[in-house]
């Protein structure tokens, strides 16, 4: 299995040519006493976390151990590597938004297709917090730090944004609300800011944005149509009129007042599946409906949906409804491609969010001055990215291989010790 997924590795038809892709970064130090360029770094501080040394003193640690031949491979040619001091003052003072644009063309270009039809791949998006900075925030503080963008299908992280101090509202503006009502209001205007700037980040057409009921504003839903790209977002009580338009269309038929009198029942198409594993049952059924297009004003409606979940677990039945909407056309989105779309928006919460708190320990790390945790966030994303790209889907067990075996993680950047 190994030797295989190695294969994968130095399969790669095109390299990353990381010099290119890093001139863009401007690095803040002065000329006077710069031993190592950024680029080597950078590639530094990634083939260590390729190798489960997530920390910047790990980091640090592992370069400084490592063989002449992998120095000379990142770009040390003298074979000494930076002290940890040296990587927690550049990560500081680098620009988080020039290094998400570096690793955000990388990463596009390795997607980049010919002609994609409409519709055909699918991008999550979702905010996400590092609970180990909180305790250095200012007291009720916003409690998300950045914005993902992830592939569905690759899961690559596309791009990331941060969310800035001006992003929040200021708490004086929001009188009359509660200390957990302020909070929800920060969250929900910091995410919504960030996602607004990333979305002219990226080429929408043929892409299909799905999100939580968050994300269900007008505003986004209108840019992501004049771009070229549709959504699929659930709707909850923030969109009440929507809300309501919904609940009503899928509430069961008023029962006939009189005998042989006759039910209207509106066109719908159905889909379900059924999921078995961990000692669990999984039941998704999906009811599909077009007539609320041209009912409803909302930006490039075509379709709604309502999804009901049913499972058992220890013996025990529970269930949970929800609606949302989309502006796939029914000729191109089924019923069971819905259903698909919004299971797959879980890549971002397992693929991602679940893979840098557990396996590289982002909720522990302690990193907040400056830039500092912006750019740690950046290389964590770059690290899963890079490994999902190379074909291998267990994070965990390939960086604890990588650990022993540097040229691994030299391959995964696609660096060689000739």
């Amino acid at each position: 299995m190994v030797d295989c997924l190695k294969e994968l590795v130095q399969d790669h038809p095109e390299p990353i040519d990381w010099h290119s892709a890093c001139e863009q970064v401007n690095d803040p130090r002065r000329k006077q006493g710069k031993r190592f360029s950024i680029t080597a770094i950078l590639l530094l501080a990634m083939a260590a976390i390729l190798s489960n040394h997530v920390w910047e003193l790990a980091i640090a640690q592992w370069g400084a151990g490592q063989s002449e031949e992998v120095k000379k491979a990142l770009g040390f040619e003298k074979g000494v590597t930076p002290h940890q001091s040296t990587i927690h003052r550049l990560f500081r003072k680098v620009s988080a938004e020039e290094l998400e644009a570096a690793f955000r063309r990388i990463f596009l270009h390795i997607l980049q297709k010919e002609e994609e039809q409409r519709g055909a791949n699918a991008v999550a998006i979702d905010g996400k917090a590092q609970r180990g900075r909180l305790k250095f925030e200012e007291e009720h503080g916003y409690p998300v730090h950045a914005v993902s963008l992830v592939d569905h299908q690759t899961g690559i992280v596309l791009t990331q944004g941060h969310v800035e101090k001006t992003d929040v509202v200021p708490t004086s503006k929001l009188t009359g609300a509660t200390e957990q009502e302020e909070q929800e209001e920060k969250k929900q205007k910091s995410e919504l800011a960030v996602a607004s700037r990333l979305i002219h980040h990226i080429d929408w057409k043929g892409k299909v944005l799905s999100g939580d009921a968050l994300y269900c504003q007008r505003c986004l839903c209108y840019a992501l149509r004049q771009a070229g790209g549709d959504y699929l977002f659930l709707v909850k009580g923030n969109q009440p009129h929507l809300f309501d338009d919904l609940r009503l269309l899928f509430a069961p038929p008023a029962p006939a007042k009189r005998a042989g009198e006759g039910i209207l029942r509106l066109p719908e198409q159905h889909a379900q599946t059924t999921e078995k594993g961990h000692g669990r049952v999984d039941i998704h059924s999906i009811r599909v409906s077009s007539e609320l297009k041209g009912y409803s004003d909302w930006p490039g409606l075509e379709q709604v949906f309502e999804i009901r979940r049913r499972w058992q677990s220890k013996g025990e039945w529970h269930e949970a409804v929800r609606y949302g909407v989309t502006s796939l056309p029914a000729t191109i989105a089924i019923p069971e491609r819905l259903l698909k779309l919004k299971r797959g928006h879980w890549t971002i919460e397992n693929g991602l969010h679940y893979v840098k708190d557990v396996t590289m320990g982002e909720d522990k790390s302690m990193t907040h001055c400056d830039n500092g945790p912006k750019i740690m966030a950046a290389l964590r994303n770059t690290a899963v990215s890079l490994l999902r790209h190379a074909g291998f889907s267990t994070i965990a067990a390939r960086m604890r291989y990588n650990s022993t075996h540097p040229q691994a993680a030299l391959e995964v950047l696609s660096l060689s010790l000739s």
